[in-house]
């Protein structure tokens, strides 16, 4: 077990013993069918946490009635008996590895605590109730009661929601907490004691006007003796400025509210589990400790299953790391309800169709042109499917867009898969890895390979404008090495991803930073994340980084720059450095050289793709390696 005792010691949960202190925790991956059945995708998905290691896994936000069930499709929908026959065979898969199968039992609605009728509340509570014993009946072992993140339950507890004023009302401690005990009540007789009840709850609503850590405190003091496990989080999903502190993205620090979880252990005798943002080193310290007795994690699991089993065996080196982009949360989950999707691990979402894919019978040579983030996926993937791979890479590293993409302080998440990415292709004994070699079409010819795969990324835009060259103006891939002076007063160009971090970073080190862009921030941040963008500019905006859309470069002078909008009108803004950050272009001549070629020829990443990012590199990289 190496360095990671703690968190593979045993724990008792009410009567039911966990094997770990590691839990899967309540995830959406839209995998379920339209109306909220089990599916072979869905059980195939759960398996691999299952499988990897995993102590609890927990299906997420399950519907109890059939109300919130029409508009939460794709999800496990427990308000209906008959959804007792596929749940089963999940149950019997999650078991089948050791874990502990859990459901994450929620309402969400569109009215709140002060629109119920007395006779709604008590269908509600027979909602949970009968949703539980279904879960009895498939065999599960624990239930989790969502009483956080402002849903249903959480606002019965809110002064912010509930303006009641009978005995449901908040204008005691009593009477703020009846529903929720009223519901683990029910919940309690109809699964009886061989079952856990593991209840979810925001430590703080981050809301002045909701519930502060001093009343969540004393609301768990009332509630412990109906539970047997308290799963800490923080917040309210209905307030958007609050969600990347629930679901951080990478700019936001790893465990920031672990220290919740602490204050709740220190006070309650019923183990207590933890979340956001964590993985197994931060684990191990939690439990050993004493911050916590269980962590739960998602996402870390999404990137790498087996991430638990690696762990245990000493394999935690070869971890695929979670680079919190937030993409498998999507643009807006519940618009269109797709399926899960990770950016640095292809096979995501996609067990069912690739679990039995056959080994090819000819082991073929693949020669792999660049060594970007595309380049070493395929050569990975290929090498583990048994192809001798040849990767030749121009320069003298591996990595590509990576290094500028992990570069800036913000993105060490990148930077640790980026590392991750190049040790895991530079240790594969089936990959030979040419550093300063650029590939001709003759000397790919000379190593007369079976497949060619093309990932020689893309090109720096540079507009033709007055000015471009001045000694003044730098490219956002050159403002980390510090070679060129940068002043005081930046005009960075371009408001996307990278222009974005490039200016956060500067501010933060105490220079006047204006973001320009043509295009309107909504048109920039419409192809990335909401959570992510949302707290960047965020971020931005507290720094004091003025960000201004609409006006295009035209000229750059030694003081200034000069831009101009769409009625043509001059906009002037003096600085001392201009950063460009304008995008890139796929590197389209380089890939017609290699044309016919070979007659198995594949062409991936940002060489492929106009707007290129991580989550394109993998995919195209993992499902040519799949095709060869």
């Amino acid at each position: 077990m190496n360095n990671y005792e703690n968190i593979f010691k045993p724990i008792k949960i009410g009567n039911v013993l966990v094997k770990n202190r590691i839990e899967v925790s309540p995830a959406e991956p839209f995998l379920a069918s339209q109306d909220g059945y089990v599916t072979r995708e869905f059980i195939e998905w759960t398996r691999t946490m299952a499988k990897g290691g995993a102590g609890i896994v927990t299906i997420g936000d399950s519907p109890v009635n059939e109300e919130y069930a029409k508009v939460s499709r794709y999800v496990i929908d427990m308000s209906k008996d008959t959804i007792v026959n596929g749940l089963y065979s999940l149950t019997e898969i999650i078991h089948r590895y050791g874990a502990k199968a859990s459901v994450e039992l929620n309402l969400r609605t569109n009215y709140t605590p002060t629109d119920m009728t007395k006779e709604k509340i008590k269908q509600v509570i027979n909602d949970f109730s009968s949703a539980a014993f279904r879960c009895k009946e498939a065999g599960m072992d624990m239930v989790m009661i969502h009483g956080g993140h402002g849903h249903l339950i959480a606002q019965f507890f809110s002064p912010f929601y509930n303006k009641r004023t009978d005995e449901y009302s908040t204008s005691s401690m009593e009477n703020r907490t009846r529903f929720a005990k009223e519901i683990l009540d029910a919940v309690r007789e109809k699964i009886g004691q061989d079952m856990a009840i593991e209840y979810r709850i925001s430590a703080d609503e981050l809301n002045k006007n909701g519930v502060g850590v001093n009343e969540a405190l004393e609301f768990a003091k009332l509630i412990e003796d109906k539970i047997d496990l308290i799963h800490v989080s923080v917040g309210d999903l209905y307030k958007t400025e609050v969600i990347p502190f629930m679901i951080q993205p990478t700019y936001i620090p790893r465990g920031i509210n672990v220290y919740y979880a602490e204050a709740f252990k220190k006070v309650l005798k019923v183990p207590v589990t933890t979340v956001g943002s964590l993985d197994m080193d931060m684990a191990e310290k939690i439990i050993s400790n004493k911050k916590a007795d269980i962590v739960a994690m998602i996402r870390s699991f999404i990137a790498d299953p087996n991430l638990v089993n690696k762990t245990k065996y000493g394999e935690e080196k070869t971890i695929r790391p979670c680079i919190r982009c937030t993409a498998c949360v999507g643009q807006s989950p519940h618009a269109y309800c797709l399926p899960i999707r990770c950016a640095v691990n292809p096979m995501n979402g996609r067990e069912l169709e690739f679990m039995n894919l056959p080994m090819p019978l000819v082991k073929k040579k693949v020669v792999v042109i660049g060594g970007g983030p595309a380049g070493m996926e395929v050569a990975r993937d290929a090498a583990k499917r048994g192809h001798r791979v040849v990767i030749m890479e121009k320069t003298d590293e591996l990595g590509g867009a990576l290094k500028l993409a992990s570069a800036n302080l913000l993105k060490r998440d990148m930077k640790k898969y980026l590392c991750w990415a190049v040790n895991m292709t530079k240790e594969n004994s089936n990959i030979e890895v040419r550093l300063n070699t650029e590939a001709t079409r003759d000397n790919v010819k000379a190593e007369n390979p079976d497949a060619v795969v093309i990932a020689v990324g893309s090109e720096v835009f540079i507009p033709k404008i007055q000015g471009i060259d001045k000694k003044n103006v730098i490219m956002a891939m050159e403002v980390q090495d510090r070679k060129k002076k940068i002043g005081d007063k930046i005009v960075v160009v371009g408001a996307g991803l990278t222009g974005s971090e490039i200016a956060l970073e500067l501010a933060r080190e105490g220079k006047k930073v204006s973001l320009v862009d043509a295009r309107g921030l909504e048109d920039i941040d419409k192809n990335s994340p909401a959570i992510a963008t949302s707290t960047l500019r965020s971020m931005l905006s507290s720094e004091e980084v003025k960000t201004i859309t609409g006006i295009k470069l035209k000229e750059i002078t030694d003081k200034s720059a000069i831009f101009v909008d769409e009625n043509l009108e001059t906009h002037v803004i003096s600085c001392d450095t201009v950063i460009l950050s304008l995008g890139v272009k796929p590197r389209i001549e380089t890939v017609r050289e290699f044309d016919d070629l070979v007659r198995e020829m594949y062409v991936i990443g940002d060489c492929n793709n106009e707007n290129g990012n991580l989550m394109k590199a993998t995919t195209e990289g993992f499902f040519a390696a799949m095709s060869i």
